[in-house]
């Protein structure tokens, strides 16, 4: 079955161009949507700072109960997995661009 995958990418290396791209672009989204789930729970927490009020810092499925946010990321350890993807998706598409160039 492995044997099909490689061949489907390897005769065009279009497709793996394509599909690095989308991975990057996938992870690119999801860490700007942390970045501005990280600004939105900063903000509550600034204002009420400004009025010598200790606050707990809120997590964003406090602030959107009826929005599934399980998928964003708050933290830099949350952050890793896009990032991950990021590099792997950076990876593949190198490999593509290598492979069409290889061919033709």
């Amino acid at each position: 079955m492995f044997d099909r995958i490689y061949q489907y990418f390897l005769r065009e290396p279009r497709r793996l161009i394509g599909l690095g791209k989308n991975l990057v672009l996938t992870s690119a989204f999801i860490l700007l949507i942390g970045a501005i789930g990280n600004v939105a729970t900063g903000v509550g927490s600034i204002t009420q700072g400004m009025g010598k009020q200790v606050v707990a810092t809120r997590a964003l499925a406090e602030l959107y109960p009826s929005i599934p946010t399980w998928w964003v990321p708050e933290s830099i350890v949350g952050c890793l997995p896009a990032i991950v993807l990021m590099v792997f998706g950076l990876s593949i598409a190198s490999l593509g661009k290598r492979l069409k160039n290889a061919h033709f």
